[in-house]
């Protein structure tokens, strides 16, 4: 009677202790959602462009003398566009007096250049544009003057309704690409939960048991939000950044999510209580959820090795969303299971079919069994359609952000592609030419006007040159040509000019930069006749993400190591194998590769673009998404690796029978693996069917990469691979050979 008083007291002590740190749990993270959900939600507003300069860089170096010896007019390019055709001339010109007005009133606004008074060869009469000088001392704070100059011109130039006014330029672009990347996102979660919630409801086939992932994911991503709202003070944040946490925290946190609960189920169906079931659960799909989340966290902390700012909030956002969405799976989804109990059951709306079930299990035994019979056929099979996904890297071009990356409806994109029709592609982000004179001045003599006039003859003679700007040739019309002088003289102490520079191509585009690399080469070959002359410096928007992106891949090969050696580390510790992590990080190279082969044909190769318009035919990718793929997708890509092998090592250390292992694991984890990555592929998916085509390029390179992990390498190359290798995919330098030593090891299994 004691022993069983005794046994009862501490069952009840254990469920009390129990049932008092789960509440705690749910109210801390109800408690941080609920202080952090308005910051997360205004977080939108204290995003900044994406263009950032490179310290030390010529480009910066440029840009750091036209704020402080010229203009911020060619430093940070704005203009005012308005086409009046269809007007009297007299009302258009009331109307643009108005408008040019209104616009030097605004805030932050120093002076309004009117382009006719300019530029000699004005387009038409009835179309306008006038160029804006900001005050500002970089792009950041030059975006945060546009919504004002927006108002200002909109509020008191009274332009008619049929005759819009646009404001647009570089700092308009990025400001413009904040708001449609903040827009597509909430359009993106308003149609990822529904979709990811039927998904969910299918696989658990309960109501409750479905809205409790959605919950965890939601509550990690409005956690990590308001978290980098208050670090975004401090830390300047990109737009991709509430895009990735948002895209990475949702497919990564319902796919825990999913994992945990269906762990719990399944112990459940054993007749364990509630409490056994959860420490089954938490000592092995937690623990795989702990590894998981480590190999996608090890992806971005590899992003810090890039020393450029923008790469590490992004690196900060989703190290934070990662390890934040495991968290609420792993302390959360348990206190909230165990305080449900038999209500996780509730709103059940079918029950499983055991016919269907069973032949679906039939159907997994006669496939595994017919590739371990022709491991090798398979696995080269398997390898050969992962090449040849591959194969468009040949051709991939690299392109940085351009204008019809934006919404069409964009007020910025509207005006930026009206003033390439009337006066060119290149004139709105002009190539700027820094001339430095050394100590006579930037008053040229006869001399240094030869040698720029040499200078302009020869960037005239490059194939797609527009037209160069300089103080050689000066405009027939004089007050052109004080309005010249101006802009490309700066204070006669700095000792220098300026030139500017116009391509015929979009200055962002792979036709633009071999441009801008041409021109380069012209300045070189120019310093190099002239040793005495003067010295020269490109700088611009062109230049400038040219640079960032020289930047990028140089520091690229270390990224690369960097992931590679600490994926391999961290598998080695976990699978306690040395063939099995090799093999997984050659398999992840590979899907990663076909994911950049898939986005070439999908959006530079115009192969989305025929499909649906909603896709649009691009130049090339855009580096940042090149490099955010790459840490996210070999990350993500070792998740369903990771869940596979847990099992079949699981079995593998019950029996010592490698065929029976290998069925075993993939008939345990081909249910939650298929709707894990059903779910994932969904939730990308959403976000590829966004306005902004970088948003566009990284859903879809994740969405096919997890698809194709999914199936042609869980199905075909990790099982073919393992039973290639036998029983020594289980070899350790040090340990037993495989086979020798009977003692059982469980590892987490999922």
């Amino acid at each position: 009677m004691s022993n069983k008083f005794f046994v009862k007291a501490r069952q009840t002590i254990i469920r009390l202790y129990s049932r008092r740190l789960a509440l705690a749990w749910v109210l801390l993270w109800g408690g941080l959602a609920v202080w952090l959900g308005p910051t997360a939600w205004n977080f939108s507003h204290q995003l900044k462009g994406t263009l950032t300069g490179v310290d030390d860089s010529p480009a910066e170096t440029v840009r750091v003398a036209l704020t402080k010896n010229f203009t911020t007019a060619l430093a940070f390019p704005t203009a005012i566009i308005w086409d009046s055709r269809g007007l009297s001339e007299d009302t258009a010109s009331v109307v643009w007096g108005r408008i040019m007005q209104s616009a030097k009133q605004a805030p932050g606004v120093t002076q309004v250049y009117d382009g006719k008074s300019l530029l000699g060869g004005w387009p038409r009469p009835d179309w306008h544009a006038g160029f804006v000088e900001l005050k500002a001392d970089d792009y950041g704070e030059a975006e945060k003057l546009i919504p004002g100059l927006r108002k200002q011109v909109l509020t008191d130039a009274v332009a008619p309704k049929e005759h819009p006014t646009w404001i647009t330029g570089g700092p308009a672009l990025f400001f413009d690409l904040n708001i449609a990347s903040t827009e597509g996102l909430r359009d993106a979660e308003l149609m990822a939960l529904p979709v990811t919630f039927i998904i969910l409801l299918l696989v658990f086939r309960s109501a409750v048991a479905a809205v409790l992932p959605v919950l965890v994911a939601g509550l990690g991503v409005v956690v990590t939000l308001g978290i980098l709202s208050f670090t975004s003070t401090i830390w300047p944040m990109t737009f991709f950044v509430p895009n990735l946490v948002t895209m990475i925290g949702l497919g990564v946190g319902i796919d825990y999510s999913l994992i945990y609960l269906a762990r719990y189920r399944r112990e459940r169906a054993q007749h364990l209580t509630v409490i056994e079931s959860l420490e089954v659960t938490r000592n092995t799909a937690g623990h795989t959820i702990v590894c998981s989340a480590a190999l996608v966290m090890t992806g971005f902390v590899a992003l810090v090795v890039i020393p450029i700012q923008f790469f590490h909030s992004i690196a900060l956002g989703g190290i934070l969303v990662v390890g934040t969405v495991a968290g609420a799976t792993l302390t959360f989804m348990p206190s909230a299971i165990f305080l449900m109990g038999r209500s996780l059951e509730y709103g059940r709306v079918f029950n499983s079919n055991r016919r269907v079930a069973q032949k679906v299990r039939q159907t997994y035994q006669i496939w595994t069994r017919l590739l371990l019979y022709y491991p090798e056929y398979f696995f080269l099979a398997g390898m050969s359609a992962l090449v040849l996904v591959a194969l468009p890297i040949n051709h991939l071009l690299v392109t940085s952000l351009q204008a019809s990356t934006l919404p069409p409806h964009s007020e910025s994109r509207l005006g930026y592609e009206s003033l390439q029709k009337e006066l060119g592609q290149g004139w709105l982000m002009p190539t700027i030419v820094l001339a430095q004179h050394g100590t006579e001045g930037a008053e040229m003599g006869p001399e240094m006007l030869a040698q720029e006039k040499e200078l302009v003859a020869r960037i005239k003679r490059l194939e797609n040159t527009d037209r160069v700007i300089s103080l050689a040739a000066p405009p027939e019309d004089s007050s052109q040509r004080r309005e010249q002088a101006g802009l490309l003289t700066g204070s006669p102490e700095s000792g220098q000019t300026i030139l500017l520079a116009i391509s015929r191509e979009d200055p962002q585009s792979p036709t633009g930069r071999l441009w801008l690399h041409q021109l380069q080469r012209v300045l070189h070959e120019q310093e190099e006749s002239y040793p005495q002359g003067a010295k020269y410096l490109v700088g611009g928007v062109a230049a400038t993400t040219t640079a960032t992106d020289e930047v990028i891949f140089a520091a690229l090969p270390k990224v690369i190591m960097l992931t590679l050696v600490t994926t391999f580390f961290l598998l080695i510790y976990y699978m306690q194998s040395i063939l099995v992590p090799l093999k997984a990080i050659i398999l992840n190279l590979f899907c990663v590769l076909a994911a950049y082969g898939f986005q070439v044909l999908w959006f530079q190769q115009g192969v989305g673009h025929c499909i649906s318009s909603i896709f649009p035919h691009t130049d090339g990718l855009n580096t940042i998404v090149l490099v955010i793929c790459f840490c996210a997708l070999f990350g993500l890509s070792m998740d369903y690796e990771v869940f596979i092998l847990s099992a079949v090592r699981e079995c593998w250390l019950d029996q010592r029978n490698f065929k029976i292992a290998i069925e075993d694991g993939l008939e345990k984890t081909s249910g939650i693996i298929t709707s894990a990555a059903l779910i994932m592929v969904s939730v990308f998916l959403c976000f590829a069917f966004g306005s902004v085509v970088e948003t566009q390029q990284i859903g879809m390179g994740l969405s096919f990469a997890v698809m194709l992990d999914a199936t042609l390498v869980r199905l075909i190359l990790a099982p073919s691979a393992l039973a290639l290798m036998g029983k020594w995919a289980w070899w350790m330098p040090g340990h037993p050979m495989p086979g020798s030593a009977r003692k059982r090891d469980h590892r987490p299994l999922e």
